[in-house]
């Protein structure tokens, strides 16, 4: 049976790398006990590895650890969309100063704030399917009352 940290570990693991390496950050920034170096070459592996740890030491841990996970995730995921809203107009005015400037690099910022705008879309869709299919808090209930007779005293 997969359950919702499973299902929560296989989306992460399908983004992108520069994707998962900015929400890894910032899960890691927001969520107490994790304590991860972004800058170190094994930041990914370290989050990771915390995370298991944590689902490792019992149910309630990974109940909790999943609540946390999906509250901090959607926050990110819809600050990151709602700081791409704009993205057209700052593609435009990016692409007018590299063509009145005749900047590669400016043209490259503006070309880069259009991929990340889809990419952060396409993300919040991923995100928003795998709540819905894997982490509503009715599935993250059901599996909780199935691995801990005593969960419905929590």
């Amino acid at each position: 049976m997969t359950t919702p940290f499973d299902a929560f570990i296989d989306w992460f693991g399908k983004l992108p790398l520069k994707y998962r390496q900015d929400l890894a950050s910032e899960v890691a920034s927001l969520l107490p006990g994790i304590e991860v170096n972004p800058y170190h070459r094994k930041f990914l592996d370290d989050f990771s590895g915390q995370l298991d740890r944590i689902r490792k030491k019992g149910h309630r841990e990974e109940y909790g650890l999943l609540l946390c996970i999906r509250a901090v995730i959607d926050r990110i995921v819809e600050s990151k969309n709602r700081e791409n809203e704009g993205w057209e107009k700052e593609k435009e005015a990016l692409d007018e100063l590299a063509k009145i400037t005749g900047s590669c690099s400016i043209a490259v910022q503006a070309s880069e704030k259009a991929m990340q705008y889809s990419e952060w879309k396409a993300i919040g869709e991923k995100w928003n399917e795998l709540v819905d299919q894997s982490l509503t808090q009715d599935a993250i209930e059901r599996w909780h009352h199935s691995v801990s007779p005593a969960a419905h005293i929590v």
